[in-house]
């Protein structure tokens, strides 16, 4: 399977995007029901927060949405690994690559990486930078190895 990178532009986000209407699935198929509150706000890790060389926090786990932030600092690489759902990767601070199906994609404030399922990739911060992620996991599949 193939991984795919988007510009945020390129997939309709902007400063102020207003989402679009949910799209209803098969009727064999209901999505799993949203069980959190109507809005929440997390805080995330940033670049300057003092932890080991990996930290990996989870903002937010329901059936439909598991956000992670994860930072690695100086240069430290996020192992080759996989998700039985599809992710989306976003850095929110610093840079680097994600290397995902014999491809790389560059990673960085303007490029979001969209992923299969069962799509095993890894992730390598620029050399001797702290890079910060932002870690959907969409919907909720058997365990995964995230």
């Amino acid at each position: 399977m193939k991984s795919t990178i988007f510009t945020l532009a390129s997939i309709g986000l902007s400063a102020c995007a207003t989402a679009p209407a949910p799209v209803a699935g098969p009727a064999h198929h209901p999505a799993p029901a949203f069980t959190g509150p109507p809005a929440q706000l997390l805080e995330r890790p940033n670049a300057s927060t003092a932890g080991g060389p990996k930290e990996v926090r989870v903002l937010y786990d329901d059936p439909t949405l598991k956000l992670a932030a994860i930072v690695l600092r100086d240069g430290t690489l996020l192992p080759e690994h996989h998700s039985a759902v599809p992710v989306t990767i976003q850095a929110v601070e610093g840079a680097g690559t994600v290397i995902a199906g014999g491809e790389r994609h560059r990673l960085d404030a303007t490029h979001v990486v969209v992923l299969a399922p069962g799509v095993p990739h890894a992730v390598e911060p620029d050399p001797g930078t702290t890079l910060v992620l932002l870690v959907h996991h969409l919907g909720r599949g058997p365990e995964h190895t995230h």
